[in-house]
């Protein structure tokens, strides 16, 4: 491999340097071999240190590379052009224009044109060098700007699906208001004749009375019927109760602002909500079942959980469903389960049966909402209880009065 002398070199050298020079004054700065900085401001470079800038930019093919692209013949002779592009065989076709060279520079009249050429190269070098590290920082500038147009894109996609997902709350929380203000004005309607609205409470509590029945030789039969007194008894008390309730929320109806709210009683202090164990979360099935098991009241909103737990059902079909299920808990934990289902005048509503867990339907003009915020607002502050739904509405009132929520999905992993 023929080696080629730095002199030969010298236009390629001093052009790097010269562009390294200009790259420093863009922003950001052109990268450069740190070995060059000492002849940057060097207007020629002295024979003894064009060695060390050679093999400095050697070292460095990045910069080498960016070089060769931006040298011009007019700026950079043959041979320099040759060891900035470094393609292979480089050097034999640089010898042999060296030596073409030097057979010309033989004569006078191709002394005085190289110098004439020197001459002209100077005057513009600087210019050259200028325009191409503006190029240079051009297409540094257009990557950066690039990749600044990709993040903003993201950004702008991640927005779009904000704004999706804002405008899919924000018709949700418009059709909950129109539900609300729908079941406002149906409470004001049924609310006025207040004499038709209390006659189906008044029978709800009619119970018929169960005469006692004589214990026979079994012991167990015996206790049995006892126990079978003593629940209808216990029915017959909460029915009567429960209709003195909506008898006198309805007593007090007597603007539309007052329609389908239970009178409260006069009670004082606040009732404290139950505390979990530590560790388990509010909304979890595992604060279901401690708070079922914990022995206290237990109010359901009968259609909220069993429209969730078997929407492929009909509503008779959910219920029996329903009430089935809260039969096996209470069987299991002994727990005080009510379960409230809109509307009294639903077909078997008051039919007689199981009866472990009290299953009650809201009379007419009043919704199964209002029953469960009065059975709540009606028991004393000192007594615990639990309310069952995902309806926001009851969840906000029930929790003001101090009472636990579950929600309707944890109910049912807890059933």
């Amino acid at each position: 491999m023929t080696e080629i002398e730095h002199r030969h070199l010298r236009s390629a050298l001093e052009f790097a340097v010269l562009i390294a020079a200009e790259g420093q004054k863009r922003r950001p700065p052109l990268p450069y071999p740190k070995e060059l900085k000492s002849f940057l401001t060097k207007q020629r470079l002295a024979a003894s240190a064009l060695g060390k800038v050679r093999r400095a930019i050697e070292a460095d093919p990045k910069f080498r590379s960016a070089i060769s692209t931006g040298a011009l013949p007019e700026l950079v002779d043959e041979v320099g052009l040759l060891w900035l592009d470094a393609s292979e065989g480089w050097e034999a076709k640089a010898a042999t224009i060296i030596a073409e060279r030097s057979e010309s520079e033989a004569s006078v009249d191709l002394a005085r044109d190289l110098k004439r050429a020197e001459k002209r190269r100077g005057s513009a070098e600087q210019a050259a060098a200028r325009s191409q590290a503006a190029l240079i920082h051009r297409d540094a500038t257009i990557a950066a700007n690039a990749l600044e147009v990709d993040e903003l894109q993201a950004d702008v996609a991640k927005l779009a699906d904000e704004i999706t997902e804002l405008r899919a709350e924000l018709v949700d929380t418009r059709n909950e208001i129109r539900h609300a203000r729908d079941r406002e004005r149906a409470a004001v309607a049924k609310a006025e004749p207040k004499l038709n609205s209390v006659r189906p409470v008044m029978a709800v509590e009619s119970v018929p009375h169960v005469k006692p029945v004589a214990p026979t030789a079994s012991s167990l039969e015996t206790r049995w019927v006892m126990d079978a007194q003593r629940r209808l008894a216990e029915a017959a008390a909460a029915s009567r109760e429960f209709a003195e309730h909506i008898g006198s929320l309805l007593g007090e109806v007597g603007s539309p602002e007052s329609a389908g709210r239970s009178s409260r009683p006069a009670q004082r202090g606040v009732r404290t909500p139950m505390e979990l164990p530590g560790g388990v979360i509010a909304t979890s099935g595992a604060a279901a079942q401690y708070l079922v098991r914990s022995g206290e009241a237990v109010f359901v909103d009968g259609y909220n959980v069993a429209k969730l737990a078997w929407p492929d059902r009909n509503l008779e079909q959910q219920r029996d469903a329903l009430v089935d299920r809260v039969e096996n808990m209470v069987r299991r934990h002994g727990t005080h389960i009510t379960i409230v289902f809109d509307g009294s005048s639903v077909v078997g509503a008051h039919a007689p049966g199981r009866r472990l867990a009290r299953v009650v339907y809201s009379p007419e003009g009043v919704t199964a909402d209002d029953v469960i915020r009065s059975e709540v607002e009606w028991l004393p502050i000192d007594k615990q209880v639990v309310v069952v739904t995902n309806d926001r509405e009851i969840v906000r009132d029930v929790r003001a009065a101090g009472a636990n929520v579950i929600p309707s999905n944890a109910f049912i992993a807890a059933l």
